[in-house]
Order: structure tokens, then sequence, then C-alpha cells
């Protein structure tokens, strides 16, 4: 097999998917979008998938409390770079659905997470494409596009124009912080996507030996020369940003 990534692993993986119940409709989509993925390849060394379903997350620790969640998915978009373990863009973002039904309402639930790729010139914050605050190349954050988009709605509650008195309490969230990140391509992204979501359906999909070897062997292809790479102090200044000094 090559050293460099192929979209016929996504094909590969979908097999494994397919072997355990949570993630059929992982394997469902994969399959049906790897003519896709092998044009847009072939054409542009780009992948882009855009809502891939992935397991709930487990019922655990969530907020509101007696909310119920109903869907998940992750979109990506990954295009290599000149160094395999340094892909230009890597993103990934997770949107997870729910609903909490109360006495007088029925409230849409959202929740967004993404590991994102902060590539120098694209924001322009002070006009020089560096951002006021740091952002590591690679880095994990709450939020994303999509957030602000469902945020911005009109029936989106709690916000300064809804018509409603008193006093109340809320979560709210903040873009930091970016902490630094492993880079991923999308079949270790689907990893830890799983593994993030419901660690029960993660170990058994790690206990099919094909799934594992996928998985192995798209470590060592990315996080061994990654890892070899950090020893450099040029290199630790690409990938933590304006914080190493």
């Amino acid at each position: 097999m090559s050293a460099k990534f192929d979209p016929q692993e996504l094909a590969d993986l979908a097999a494994s998917l397919s072997r355990v119940p949570e993630t059929e409709s992982t394997a469902q989509f994969l399959l049906a979008e790897a003519g896709r993925f092998y044009h847009q390849w072939k054409s542009d060394r780009l992948l882009r998938a855009d809502e891939i379903p992935i397991p709930l997350p487990r019922k655990k620790a969530l907020f509101p409390a007696n909310c119920e969640l109903e869907a998940s998915f992750l979109s990506f978009r990954f295009r290599p770079g000149d160094q395999e373990h340094l892909p230009s863009q890597a993103d990934y973002q997770v949107r997870v659905e729910g609903w909490l039904i109360t006495s007088s309402a029925v409230y849409e639930l959202q929740d967004h997470w993404r590991v994102d790729t902060h590539i120098e010139g694209i924001a322009l914050e002070d006009g020089r494409g560096v951002p006021h605050e740091p952002h590591p190349f690679f880095h994990f954050q709450r939020g994303g596009h999509a957030q602000d988009a469902f945020a911005n709605g009109a029936t989106f509650i709690p916000s300064a124009g809804a018509a409603i008195n008193g006093d109340w309490r809320g979560l709210f969230q903040c873009p930091g912080p970016r902490m630094p990140a492993l880079p991923m391509d999308p079949i270790l992204a689907i990893d830890f996507c799983i593994g993030q979501g419901d660690g029960k359906v993660w170990g058994r999909l790690r206990n099919i030996p094909e799934y594992f070897d996928l998985i192995e062997r798209a470590q060592k292809r990315l996080w061994q020369p990654f890892f070899k790479a950090l020893r450099e102090p040029a290199f630790q200044r690409l990938w933590l940003g304006t914080f190493v000094i």
C-alpha cells in the first residue's frame, strides 16, 4: 500500500464500519460517495464531505438536563500539503442535534465542535494576516460557522431580541480556547469522532482487525513524521503559532 493517503481507504474503512450496527449509516454514506471522492481527489487533490452520519454521543453529562439526542454528523475538508505529515487543509466539523421538550415549549438544540486548520494569510483581523489571538496551525475548538448560522436564527433563545421577561440562566460559549491538536486525515478524523462520541462502539470497531490495521497505518503515515518534525524549532513555531517565542 502507498505511504500516501488514498481515497480508496475510505471504502476499506466502510467495509469495517458496516459490521457494527451503530456505524452502518456511516459506512453507507462513504460507499455511496466513493465515486465522488475518487474524482475529487483525481482532479483537485481535495476531499470534501458534508454531513456524514456518525454515532450519537452517549447520553452522559448532557446540557440542558433531560434533553434528547437525535442525530450527529461530521463534515470535512482535506487537502494534502507538500509534506505528507502536514496537510495544507484539514478541517473537521461535528454537529450534534437534539431536543428539549418542556410543559410549555419545544427547543431545538445543536452542539458544534471542530478540529480546524489555521493557514497564515487567511485571517486578516489586523490587515497583515496575523490574528489577534494565537491560532495553532491545527487546533480544536468549540463552535464554528455552522453554529453561527444556527444561533443567528430568529427563534434562537436566549437572545437580546427574544420577548421573554424575567431573570434567566444559560450557558454561553466563547471562541477559545483553541487547543493545539494533531493533524488528521479523513480516516483518523472519523475514528476520532466515533471515539469521542461513543467509546463502546469505538472499542468494538478497533477489535476488527481490518479496521485496526487501517487506523494503525494512517497513524504511522501521518503522526510518526509529525512527531519527528516536532524536534525542530521552526516546525514547533509553525504548529503552535505565536505561542512560541
